[in-house]
Order: structure tokens, then C-alpha cells, then sequence
């Protein structure tokens, strides 16, 4: 499908992610109030959570409905600071959150050291990825993600631990509806400054 291709990977941000989804955090959050009679403070809104097949029923298609589910991913495997990858996929028609609920594997765990690789890529005229345009973010464990329906983006990436993540999609359980993916020719991602030197106890 495409050249080999490597990348960098910068930190998460809310701004240089914006295109593709979300970031789910509460810090620099600007919808903050105040709640729990003072006790507490509010972030509304930190995810634009669509089913864009809402109201359309097809005959003989199911409705989707919203599947609360737990992904607890293994950390990938990284050679000399370069992960390799293969398999981009996308939502067509729903949204889809990870939120890191727990993290283990790794001695004095810091929540706020990265802990998986947010990888994104535009649509092209063939209606496929486009691999030049690929983007990696480093996440955290205080930051979760939102990706737009039909956002091209990598399977669950971890690095240095195990990461059990809350995810929410919109799902009828129908062959190219939920999930689509490609097979690449393969991409590197260069995590060299992010991967702990401690290893992963799995």
C-alpha cells in the first residue's frame, strides 16, 4: 500500500489533536464549575461522543447501541527505541473513548509518565489512510482521548506497562459497520525518548 515510512512522536495536546478527536483531561480544562455543594469541581463536555447512525433505521440492521467496555493492553514490543507497526483502523459511524482506569507493570508508577502512543492518520481520495500524514502523540496516564467517527488511528499502543482503559462506542455487531481496518506496508514510530529502561513485569 505505501513506503516504509518513521516518525516522531510529541506529547498530547488538546490543540495539535484537535483534528482527529479530543483530549480528555482535567487540567487547562476550560469548562470547569464548581460542584458537590463546593466540594468538587466539574469539567463538562471533555468529549463530543457521536452515533452517527442515531435515528436511521435500515431495515434488517440492528441499531447500535453503546458498548461500555475495559481494554487492558500489553505494552508493545520496542527495538532500540522503534515500534513497529502495521494495522490502522476507523469508526465510520461512531465515536470512540479511552480513558487510562489503571496502570501496573512498572516499580513507583508516576500517572503522569507516558504510557501509550496516540497514532492518527487523514482519509485520502481512495478513501483510505493516507500514510505520509501520519501523526503519533505520547499520552499519560492522566489523559484520556475521544477519536471523531471515521479517524483513521492505530489499535491501543501502550508503552513501559500494562494499561487498562474505560472505552465507550456505539456498536451493532455488523461486518464493516463497527470497525474497518488496513493493512500497511508498516510504519515506524521513534518512542525512543518515552520508553522506560525498567522492564514491563506482565
Amino acid at each position: 500500500m505505501s513506503a516504509t515510512y518513521t516518525f516522531k512522536t510529541d506529547f498530547l495536546t488538546p490543540e495539535a489533536f484537535a483534528p482527529y478527536g479530543q483530549v480528555i483531561q482535567f487540567k487547562g480544562n476550560k469548562n470547569v464549575v464548581t460542584a458537590n455543594q463546593g466540594t468538587a469541581k466539574r469539567a463538562n463536555y471533555v468529549a463530543n461522543l457521536v452515533n452517527e447512525r442515531d435515528g436511521f433505521k435500515v431495515a434488517n440492521v440492528p441499531m447500535a447501541e453503546p458498548n461500555m467496555c475495559i481494554f487492558s493492553s500489553q505494552p508493545r514490543p520496542v527495538q532500540g527505541g522503534k515500534l513497529d507497526l502495521k494495522v490502522l483502523e476507523r469508526h465510520p459511524h461512531s465515536t470512540q473513548v479511552f480513558v487510562p482506569i489503571k496502570q501496573t507493570g512498572v516499580k513507583d508508577l508516576n500517572p503522569d509518565e507516558p504510557c501509550y502512543i496516540v497514532v492518527v492518520a487523514d482519509n485520502g481520495p481512495d478513501d483510505k489512510p493516507v500514510m505520509s500524514s501520519i501523526k503519533a502523540f505520547v499520552a499519560t496516564g492522566t489523559q484520556g482521548i475521544n477519536y471523531n467517527h471515521n479517524t483513521w488511528h492505530s489499535p491501543m499502543v501502550c508503552i513501559n506497562k500494562v494499561v487498562d482503559f474505560l472505552v465507550l462506542v456505539w456498536e451493532n455487531k455488523q461486518p464493516n459497520q463497527d470497525t474497518q481496518e488496513v493493512y500497511t506496508d508498516g510504519f515506524t514510530l521513534d518512542v525512543s525518548p518515552y520508553v522506560s529502561n525498567v522492564p514491563s513485569k506482565l
